[in-house]
């Protein structure tokens, strides 16, 4: 404990606000993501406590860069407004992505003053990137270094864009919004039968996949249809006999079981024609799965 306070008060000299801080109170934590820095005013100075994880990895850093974002809070020019903060339970995204570029601010601050930080250029870059699930990677990549090579922020202008990233692109829009990993992301985050199919662009193959699931839950009494990741699959008894994904370009693969050696089968149908066909298949191998089950 005496090895952190004594790193904390090394770092608000070296900042330059050591008079403005009246107490520092030092708490630890079982994990560096929950590290923090909670700040309370008595009159013109600030009660200070923060939050370590109890490793000695980076400790300098970690707990330089905290003091970083007190430095912030009492800069005049950073123009700290915690009026205009977002609020987690309204705005989860904007405030996960106000947080991202706070920080993003700090620790490329901890690199210009050559101070080695657990949260280093990469860790922050893929962290970010992986936040921003709905803007493709090379485009994320692109607005974190942007991010990360501006030299001075204010307060506002962070909130700004917390919520109007795309500002700094060249043109202030994205023009890659349908990139795999997007459509990928979209789909982890929202697996239902209903997404899947209206990622469907021809209204053909929209129709075909939908005749499928109509005729499947007509005929194939208590069979039971749902959506995965990146597929629908129809289930009878917990056991899947049928996997449906559909993917670019208006392919749709179809795995259907074997019951005779219990293994699957993968073609890809390219035609709306097929429906009958596929149809038929999918009620073959439901009625054998099904006389398997009666005869049990």
């Amino acid at each position: 404990m005496d090895t952190i306070r004594g790193i904390a008060e090394t770092a608000i000299d070296s900042l330059g606000i050591a008079p403005s801080i009246r107490s520092i109170f030092v708490e630890k934590t079982d994990s560096p993501w929950n590290e923090k820095a909670f700040i309370k005013r008595k009159g013109s100075s600030l009660d200070v406590k923060i939050t370590i994880w109890s490793d000695d990895s980076f400790l300098f850093g970690r707990i330089f860069r905290l003091f970083i974002y007190i430095s912030d809070v009492l800069d005049p020019l950073f123009q700290y407004n915690p009026k205009i903060t977002p609020l987690e339970d309204k705005e989860p995204g904007i405030t996960a992505r106000y947080n991202q570029i706070w920080s993003l601010y700090v620790d490329s601050r901890m690199e210009r003053k050559g101070i080695e930080s657990f949260f280093d250029k990469l860790t922050r870059r893929n962290l970010f990137i992986d936040m921003e699930k709905e803007i493709p990677w090379e485009e994320g990549d692109a607005l974190f270094h942007r991010l990360w090579l501006k030299s001075s922020f204010s307060y506002p202008e962070i909130i700004y864009l917390s919520r109007n990233l795309g500002s700094l692109l060249p043109d202030g829009t994205s023009s890659a919004r349908e990139a795999r990993e997007v459509r990928i992301a979209a789909s982890i985050k929202s697996p239902h039968v209903r997404d899947h199919i209206e990622r469907i662009e021809q209204a053909s193959y929209r129709e075909m996949v939908n005749e499928i699931l109509s005729f499947t839950a007509y005929y194939c009494k208590d069979c039971y249809i749902t959506a995965s990741y990146y597929g629908i699959y129809f289930l009878f008894q917990r056991r899947v006999f049928v996997e449906l994904v559909p993917a670019a370009d208006d392919l749709l693969y179809l795995t259907l079981l074997n019951p005779s050696n219990e293994t699957f089968e993968t073609e890809t149908l390219t035609h709306p024609k097929e429906l009958e066909l596929v149809q038929g298949r999918i009620k073959k191998v439901y009625d054998s799965i099904a006389a398997q089950s009666r005869d049990q």
